[in-house]
């Protein structure tokens, strides 16, 4: 872009940092910085970033929990929907959604564990007596 044509508006869309980002993506993804992971051991100090699907390392190698896009993703959408955001309460938001859904998540495994549990061991028709006569708070 031409300085003559830049004005306040087209200076709040410029990327300022987009060839410092190409330079770092290209230097990431260089053969140089590619090395094989030490042997693991069964000592302290084991390599496991290889089986961490939160690792760099899985990311870069497509193995991951596609964790940075889904903060990519929420991160867009709470700023363009609420109204004065910033990233520290989307990040906030972000958190607070990823632990109720978790949190949400394990409970109904556990409830379902238990239920199985009870079918095996009562019968389906008890289990099922057991869990309408339960009280959910």
């Amino acid at each position: 872009m031409r300085n003559d044509k830049i004005t306040n508006t087209s200076l709040h869309d410029l990327d300022w940092a987009q060839q410092d980002r190409a330079r770092a993506l290209q230097a990431m993804h260089s053969d140089a910085l590619v090395r094989q992971a030490p042997a693991a051991s069964s000592r302290c100090g084991t390599d496991v970033a290889g089986d961490d699907r939160r690792s760099v390392r899985a990311q870069l190698s497509g193995k991951g929990d596609a964790r940075t896009t889904w903060w990519n993703v929420f991160s867009w959408a709470y700023m363009k929907m609420v109204p004065g955001a910033d990233l520290e309460r989307a990040m906030y938001a972000f958190h607070s959604m990823h632990h109720t859904i978790t949190l949400a998540r394990l409970g109904f495994s556990a409830a379902v564990l238990e239920t199985a549990g009870d079918i095996e061991r009562r019968g389906v028709i008890a289990a099922a007596r057991r869990c309408v006569s339960k009280q959910f708070y």
